[in-house]
């Protein structure tokens, strides 16, 4: 109801205007009907994401080219320009030994499917997975143009491609803390994995016009790479790969990430296939996926307006006193009935209980509309472009962690939204 009422330009904030815009554009669906697969097919025209199995059927200007193909500014264009992390997955985040400091991190992305063992497993579901997914991208392809002969033999190759990537994924039982901690510069990363760009990559992927205190990221830039036998693995596959099954991965996983944005046969088709995967029977009513979008898209701006229209004071210093009762029943626990910890492991946990900061309820500077109207000033919303819209929030999703790096790890940093019903304690900042 919030997002639905009309834009006052003298009540609400720009943000709040934003918001509501971005909102009233998703639930145009007779717009969205109209404009069916044309947005989509106006990205696939361009390079980098010329999508092979499209032939000629999209016309002249879309036609891929293998000597043009570029797979540092495929996979930077869809982490830089749409949040994609395919192959490669690029993120700021606090360094696990120095927790005070963030730092870039490098790791596995994950696939299409929801599960690694969905591609590597014989079991009789494992396999209608396989084949419904298969199904699921030849009908996708077609719907967008392809041959449906030529569609069906691309996408063979790009599942088998998947389950390559499947089979070297470190799985979730081996992913220990230490293992995962390999901390070394750009140019020590190049030399161990020299078969990729690695610092052109990173310079593709960050937008230095936002962030133009990056300029100057070279190869003594420090990453923590997660899972470097992964990647000596996952480039030692890619060099042996078609180019083409390359791009039309890629492009696959950039329009799987759209589909929802589009007319509703393109849903639908998405339902067949959920219907095996997840047993869902129903798409979500339309204005229970726009409220997702753009609470997703605008935390902040939508926990403002929750707050402002929802929340109730006493019961944030209700909760502020429950939180501190159950500080110090820990404490007084530790103190009293603890008998297998040492003095001085004792008196530690004592300080970082004592520490401990707890947030609740919403951070103050949500309710300052001068701080939300410049946090999304690059993002302008029209009515009557909806595809569009959702590009710029995914733009600006792919670029805001950037924001962070080479900075301090602030204690007053809220990472939830004023909406999310939930209790979290986050070990790195020491937070509740």
């Amino acid at each position: 109801a919030l997002l639905e009422k009309p834009i006052s330009k003298r009540r609400d904030s720009e943000a709040v205007q934003k918001a509501k815009t971005l909102y009233a554009s998703c639930m145009n669906e007779n717009k969205i009907e109209k404009a069916d697969v044309k947005p989509l097919l106006s990205i696939l025209k361009h390079s980098p994401f010329r999508w092979p199995v499209l032939e000629s059927n999209i016309g002249p200007e879309g036609l891929w080219s293998e000597r043009r193909f570029s797979l540092v500014q495929a996979l930077a264009t869809l982490r830089g320009q749409y949040s994609s992390s395919v192959f490669i997955r690029l993120y700021v985040a606090a360094d696990d030994k120095i927790s005070s400091r963030y730092i870039l991190k490098l790791d596995q992305a994950s696939l299409s499917l929801a599960s690694r063992e969905d591609y590597l497993e014989n079991t009789t579901e494992a396999k209608s997975y396989r084949d419904a997914f298969l199904q699921f991208m030849v009908d996708t392809a077609v719907l967008l143009g392809a041959n449906a002969s030529r569609a069906e033999s691309d996408m063979k190759s790009v599942l088998k491609l998947e389950v390559k990537i499947a089979e070297i994924m470190i799985p979730y039982e081996n992913r220990t803390s230490e293992v995962m901690y390999n901390k070394m510069n750009i140019s020590e990363l190049s030399a161990m994995i020299p078969q990729f760009d690695w610092l052109g990559y990173i310079k593709k992927v960050i937008d230095t016009k936002l962030y133009p205190e990056l300029k100057d990221i070279g190869p003594s830039e420090n990453v923590i790479v997660r899972v470097p036998q992964y990647f000596k693995d996952l480039f030692r596959i890619l060099e042996n790969e078609r180019k083409k099954t390359l791009a039309n991965y890629l492009v696959w996983r950039m329009v799987y990430s759209r589909l929802f944005n589009l007319s509703r046969r393109f849903q639908y088709r998405w339902l067949e296939f959920s219907r095996v995967i997840h047993g869902t029977t129903t798409l979500l009513p339309q204005w229970d996926k726009c409220v997702d979008l753009v609470e997703n898209a605008l935390p902040y701006v939508v926990g403002k307006m929750f707050v402002k229209a929802h929340f109730q004071e006493d019961k944030k210093e209700m909760m502020e006193e429950l939180t501190e009762g159950i500080r110090w029943a820990f404490i007084d626990m530790l103190e009293k009935e603890n008998d297998w910890m040492d003095t001085e492991t004792k008196r530690k946990a004592h300080e970082k209980a004592k520490a401990v900061m707890a947030k609740v309820g919403y951070p103050q500077f949500i309710m300052n509309d001068t701080y939300i109207n410049e946090d999304i000033k690059t993002l302008k919303f029209t009515e009557s472009d909806y595809f569009g819209n959702v590009l710029q929030t995914r733009k600006y999703a792919a670029q805001s962690d950037f924001y962070w790096l080479r900075k301090e790890v602030p204690k007053t940093e809220w990472f939830t939204s004023p909406t999310t019903v939930n209790a979290f304690y986050s070990a790195s900042t020491n937070q509740i």
